[in-house]
């Protein structure tokens, strides 16, 4: 039973999410896992366009004056959790679920208030502390950067940081310095990604682990359009259900599934050498 968050130092775009997204569903679908997926940034809907059409109820708006309801989802998870009544029972009570048993999803707060969100995340620990006595994995996105009290209790409370970033040379090089004086990324639960990697790069995952010293092949999520084009179309599921591993150079999808599939076996054994 781990927790592995999804993080990068820096504010700028990182494909952190749809890294995430991506490991997180091959994993539900690979592996005898039961895999909670929480959603912990702030005004963000890419979690939910991955996997679901967006439904408006404008007479329910009407009729609520365009309030929360804070009976369901985040909002009631985190009263639950106020009321010191989250249990893993309760907690999949306000989950939506992918796959039965196997990948449920935690979308984010519907607030717009920053101050209100920060409230609520810090009481994330005590929601994941309840949720790690029935998941196998939990995976976390949490707000990029160091302004937020509660990401840094987040990554604290995080078995395994995967540190996303795209593949170019600021990035690489800004990790390498963060990875020498930054107390969370020269800790022993960093890993490094390499996200929307590109074999043509001339840092893609070969040249960037020479680079970077690494003694094995960094992980990485591959730039894929059709992966990228699923996540903002809620096809998510289907996408990763109908493309399988293939051994044909021509064959992008299959490719991108097969570098996904050595991305989760680097995760899996780091796990365990951390578990040690």
């Amino acid at each position: 039973m781990s927790v592995i968050s999804f993080w990068n130092q820096s504010e700028k775009e990182n494909g952190q999410t749809s890294a995430l997204l991506a490991i997180a569903t091959y994993m539900a679908i690979e592996h005898n896992y039961r895999i909670l997926v929480i959603d912990a940034t702030f005004d963000d809907n890419t979690m939910e366009k991955a996997f679901w059409k967006k439904k408006e109820n404008k007479t329910l708006q009407q009729l609520t004056g365009g309030k929360i309801d804070i009976s369901s989802g985040a909002e009631g998870l985190v009263s639950a959790v106020a009321s010191n009544k989250a249990t893993p029972e309760i907690i999949t009570n306000y989950t939506k679920i992918v796959f039965k048993n196997r990948l449920d999803i935690l979308l984010g707060l519907k607030t717009k208030i920053p101050e209100e969100q920060e409230k609520s995340l810090m009481l994330y620990k005590e929601l994941i502390i309840a949720a790690n006595k029935y998941y196998d994995l939990i995976f976390v996105d949490v707000n990029k950067g160091y302004k937020r009290a509660s990401s840094k209790a987040l990554l604290e409370q995080s078995n395994l940081i995967i540190y996303a970033m795209p593949p170019n040379l600021v990035n690489i090089n800004n990790y390498l310095e963060l990875s020498v004086k930054d107390p969370i990324v020269k800790s022993r639960k960093i890993l490094p990604l390499l996200s929307k990697s590109d074999i043509s790069s001339s840092y893609n995952v070969k040249n960037t682990t020479r680079y970077m010293k690494q003694k094995s092949l960094i992980p990485a999520i591959p730039y894929n359009v059709r992966f990228m084009e699923a996540t903002n179309e809620a096809k998510l599921a289907d996408f990763f259900l109908k493309t399988k591993i293939s051994n044909t150079a021509m064959d992008i999808n299959g490719g991108f599934i097969s570098e996904i599939s050595r991305t989760c076996s680097i995760i899996i054994e780091k796990l365990k050498e951390l578990n040690r």
